[in-house]
This record gives structure tokens, sequence and C-alpha cells, in this order.
């Protein structure tokens, strides 16, 4: 198998293990903000830890993507993974532009989960500094306008 030969492949599983990984994220991020909802501090702890690692795994597969296309003197980003991907067979280019896609709409969805488990992280810290006193205590010694 040639070196250009291993890239191509390499991308391809690349692509395909990050469907999959965006997949389990958006489980994940789903599933964590229900428990955010409950407030359920062990079970959030454990899924954030579960969140972390595939976000760390999608990102070594996105670096080692930027390294290929850079090996086939192709710019990072959205238009040289389309040039990267005519380079393969036609059989299997439509499949992985495909994939592409899903990957992208994957992404997109990954990234709406995750605004809007912050925006209740944000709310609940909200309401527990208006509980505790502390929007008050934070404008006591703020000037005074009378």
């Amino acid at each position: 198998m040639t070196q250009r030969e291993q890239l191509l492949q390499a991308v391809e599983q690349d692509l395909q293990q990050d469907c999959s990984d965006y997949l389990g994220l958006r489980g994940l991020m789903q599933e964590l903000y229900q428990h955010l909802l409950k407030r359920d501090s062990e079970r959030i702890d454990l899924l954030n830890q579960q969140i972390s690692e595939l976000v760390d795994q999608v990102r070594v597969r996105a670096g080692r993507r930027s390294k290929i296309l850079a090996a086939f003197k192709l710019a990072p980003g959205g238009g040289a993974m389309q040039q990267l991907l005519t380079l393969f067979p036609e059989a299997r280019r439509d499949y992985l532009q495909e994939t592409w896609q899903q990957l992208g709409l994957l992404a997109g969805q990954c990234k709406r989960l995750n605004e809007r488990n912050g925006k209740l992280l944000a709310m609940h810290h909200e309401i527990l500094s208006q509980l505790l006193g502390e929007a008050e205590s934070q404008h006591l010694y703020a000037p005074q306008h009378y």
C-alpha cells in the first residue's frame, strides 16, 4: 500500500469514527441536560468526563486530518476536504462526501446542545447567586448614583 493510499485510508477511518463519536457525544449532551435539570452532580461529573474524552479523541483526528491535508498540499478547511475527497475512487467518494456532510450536521447539533447546556448552567448560577444574595453584595461597594 502506498503512502497516498495509507493517508486516504486514515481519512476514511477517521471520518467514520468521528461520525460515530459525534453520535455518542450528541447522546451524552442530551443526557447531560436532563441531569443538569435534576442537579445530579455525580452523574454530571461522570458525563462531563465522558464528553471530554470524546472531544479529545475528535480533536486528535481533526489534527491528523489537517496534517493529511498538508501532506496533499491542501489548505485546512471544508473546501480542502472536498478537494481531498475527490482523490478517492468514485465508489468511495460519494459515500465519504455524505459522511463528511453528516459529520458537519452532527457537529452543529452538538454545538447547539452544548450552548443549550451552557445557558442552563448560567441560569442555575444566576439563581444561586440571587438566593445567596451575591448579586446584592456585588453592588454594595459600587458607586451609588443618587
